[in-house]
Order: structure tokens, then sequence, then C-alpha cells
């Protein structure tokens, strides 16, 4: 049994005291740097009313770097309720250590690392050790948050990221869960989030797509980019086969292709990716399509830029502004006597029903106004997404 420290002095154990030098040299534990550095900093040590001690007396560690075991046992059970491949360890300390340790520091210069940090690295290589995974400093599957304050912890479980394209085959579903809509109301989101949620068993789930097309516009052709984000999951290892499958064969109006584990940069890669968009569009006209008019009014279009002013119908949720876009072409695919089916190819973010429609003269040229009687669009169907330059 260690004797008690003499009155007036404070006790540093050799780890935290190597900890002051954290910066000098490489490949050493702070327990070697302790050693090595005893005999020159012994001194300064003294003179400042500190003496090596056992781990448990130290006045700034407190014996922390024993009680790993003890931690595990409190999170292991959780641990074993959730499957990650990758770890990562954080920690809270109380701000009496972080100072008492900075004042210690001080004396030798302030070229050490703090407690925060070894004690990430060393538990993190302990759980490492003690569960065969791997451990990961950008994206860690599962991150274990210390508070050492209070001894308690908290576990943060990486979201999963799936990519893939969806089209959308009815004209009565949005892309995302509304607001104002019931949670049983169908949308792109929820018909593949809901399996999505199953099969991980996960707390929620989000769709992040590459721009979105309006409740009644379908989706076809090679579909739109999307990715699907279930957060807090309990299961990592899924079939995005069973996922494809079994969204495709419930026959609810969503088909999904190309899917991919993705991560949280692709979220952010495909929601800023612009490109031109094919459309097919039927036109109502109030009396007889006058053919030769129709032609005139779709070749000035093609191939040149309009001004759009945000249109009315979204004017309350988005800005205020006039933007220019290009229309690459616009031509007549079939005419009947007072409807017209025609096929539109235009940059990313255009409007389309307001090019056709010309939005109260927010829209300028439309093709209303070039056509010289006001047109409607019966229906619109995003037919292609040219992400190859195609």
């Amino acid at each position: 049994m260690s004797s008690p420290l003499a009155t007036g002095t404070r006790g540093i154990c050799l780890r935290c005291f190597g900890r002051a030098f954290g910066k000098e040299g490489s490949g050493f534990t702070n327990l070697e740097r302790g050693s090595n550095f005893l005999s020159s900093g012994g001194d300064k040590l003294e003179q400042n009313g500190y003496v090596i001690t056992s781990d448990e007396k130290c006045s700034i560690c407190n014996g922390l770097f024993q009680n790993f075991g003890k931690y595990y046992d409190m999170i292991s059970a959780d641990l074993g309720k959730i499957e990650f491949n990758t770890i990562l360890v954080g920690s809270t300390f109380d701000q009496d250590t972080l100072l008492t340790e900075a004042a210690f520091q001080e004396i030798f210069g302030n070229r050490g690392e703090n407690i925060k940090r070894e004690f990430n690295r060393e538990f993190g290589k302990y759980l490492s050790d003690r569960t065969g995974k791997e451990a990961d400093l950008v994206e860690p599957d599962l991150t274990v948050l210390m508070d050492l304050r209070y001894d308690s912890y908290k576990l943060q479980n990486r979201s999963i990221f799936v990519y893939g394209t969806y089209k959308k085959l009815r004209r009565d579903i949005p892309q995302t869960r509304w607001i104002h809509r019931r949670d049983t109301d169908a949308s792109v989101e929820s018909i593949i989030g809901e399996i999505f949620r199953e099969l991980t068993e996960s707390r929620n789930y989000f769709l992040h797509g590459a721009g979105r097309e309006d409740v009644d516009v379908r989706m076809l052709g090679n579909g739109r980019e999307f990715i699907i984000e279930c957060t807090d999951p309990v299961r990592r290892s899924v079939s995005l086969d069973f996922l494809k499958q079994t969204v495709n064969e419930g026959k609810q109006g969503v088909e999904i292709d190309e899917l991919r584990f993705a991560n949280k940069s692709d979220v952010v890669s495909i929601k800023g990716s612009t490109h031109d968009k094919s459309y097919r569009a039927t036109i109502k006209f109030t009396g007889a399509v006058n053919a030769e008019q129709l032609r005139y009014a779709t070749e000035k279009l093609s191939g040149k830029d309009i001004y759009q002013r945000t249109p009315l119908r979204v004017s309350t949720r988005r800005s205020d502004l006039i933007r220019k876009k290009g229309i690459r072409s616009v031509s007549v695919e079939e005419i009947g006597s007072d409807t017209a089916i025609i096929r539109i190819r235009a940059e990313a973010g255009t409007y389309i029903k307001e090019l056709v429609n010309g939005d109260e003269g927010r829209t300028e040229p439309s093709l209303t106004q070039l056509y010289g009687e006001p047109l409607q669009v019966n229906s619109l169907d995003v037919i292609w997404i040219h992400r190859n330059g195609d």
C-alpha cells in the first residue's frame, strides 16, 4: 500500500506526465514519454509542487485509464444489439480536469496532447481489440460517446445511404412526405423508405432526390437519381436486390434500379447535379389546333433562351427571381382535334408548365405567347434525364 502524499503536493502519474510531451517525437506511448522525460523534467515537477504517483492518485486522470474494462462492461450489452464494422470513440470531461491538465502542461511549454485525445485513442484501441472491429476516424459506423463526468455513454449509429434511380408511374403521389399529409399517404419516399426501414430496423428515413417532379408528373425513362437514408440502423447487412424486388413487385407506382451503397458526400453530389431533361407534354387548346401555327411556335422556341420569373404557383415558398433557361428543342409528336403532344428538351430547373402557359407573362417567350392563344398542359411526363451528355 502506497503512502499518502505530502501536504501541499499533487500527484501525477507517469502517463499524464508523459502526455505533457506528446508532441515530442513519434512512435512512443505517453507512458514511455513519462519515463524518458522524468530525468530532465523531474526538477520542474518538484519546484511546482508535483510528485510522480500511482494512477489512482493522479490529480488529472484519477486512474481513468485503468477503468477500460469497467466502461466496456457498461456498453457491451448495447454494442451486441447493433451491427457495425467500424468504430470511433469520443468523450466529454469535466472542466476542472481539463483546466488542471492545461495548468500542468503549461509548466513544460504546452508541448503535449490533452487527456481527451489520449482517452479517445486508447479506449478506441481497446474497443477494437474487444469487438474485432476496425477504428475509422472519418466515417465510422458506430461512435461511442463516453461522458466521464457521470460515467455514462451514448451510441451514435451512422446512417445507411443507398443510391439508386426511381421511376414514378403515378400522377397522384409526391416525391417526399409532406408535413400536411397523413403518414398513411403514399410518396416515393415512403414507398421506398418504409421497406428499407424494416430491413435495417432503423429509426427513420429520408429521401434525397436529384431535383423533383410535381405530384401530377410521371418520372419515366431512365429514372431520377436519389439516395435513401436510414437513420440509427440496427442492421447494415441488407440485400439491395431484395429491397429492389420488394419495392418493384409492390405495384405501388414506384420502381427503383441501379441500387448501391453510398455515403453522405453522395447526397451533396446528386443534389448539386444539373442535367438537361426531356419531357412529353399533352397540350390542351381552347379550340381546334392550328397545326401550322403550333409548328411555327415550337420552332421559334427551339434553341432559344427564355426568362422565367418564379411561377405564381410556387411563389409563396420560393424566392422571387428571374431565371434564364435554355430550351434545347421543342417538337410536335402528335396533333389531335383540340390537343397536341409535344416533346421538349430543356435546361435543368426549367418550369415546363409555365413554358407552355406563360404564367400570366412571367415566362417569356412562352408557347402560349408564340402560338397566340392560351394553352394549358393536360399531362406531363419526364421521359429522359441526360446524365451522360446524350
